[in-house]
């Protein structure tokens, strides 16, 4: 039985992650999104970042997948009830993926690249954006100094309740 799942895509933009699978991880997005965590995909098995994923069927189950994540995180075998939060939290942020379409991670959110005036309330920031910021910064590489790498735009936008 497959599912519909993210993988990373290619190494376009950033992407220190050589795993042969490289699967989505759960976002352990800290109060720092602008290092990376806040904008970047985690491998669940080494949990080095990439900046794009698309949406392919794998012959894995979500507990597998779950298990692998959380060990990789953690060196420790998850338990039931973490296995189950992992995948709650993660079937939910993968709700609306479409198959072979390209995402991003932005704040919470995983975003199609071929989205455009995005508007979004991430974890930490309210975003708005004509095009995609990692695609944008793929030719431009200014874009991650003023947007994504920057601590003054995140704290700029970010949400009254943080």
């Amino acid at each position: 039985m497959s599912i519909l799942y993210l993988t990373k895509k290619n190494d376009e933009f950033i992407s220190f992650c050589s795993c042969t699978e490289s699967l989505v991880g759960d976002p352990g997005q800290l109060d720092c999104p602008w290092c990376g965590c806040g904008w970047l995909f985690s491998c669940t098995k080494c949990r080095k970042a990439f900046s794009f994923a698309v949406a392919t069927e794998i012959d894995k189950t979500w507990e597998e997948i779950a298990a692998e994540d959380l060990y990789s995180y953690s060196k420790r075998q998850a338990t039931h009830e973490e296995i189950s939060e992992w995948i709650e939290n993660m079937q939910a942020m993968q709700s609306e993926i479409e198959l072979g379409k390209t995402y991003v991670y932005l704040d919470g959110v995983f975003i199609a690249t071929d989205e455009e005036n995005i508007s979004i309330e991430g974890w930490y920031a309210k975003h708005e954006f004509e095009h995609v910021p990692q695609l944008a910064a793929v030719t431009n590489s200014e874009i991650r100094k003023l947007v994504l790498s920057n601590p003054d735009y995140w704290r700029k936008n970010q949400l009254s309740d943080k």
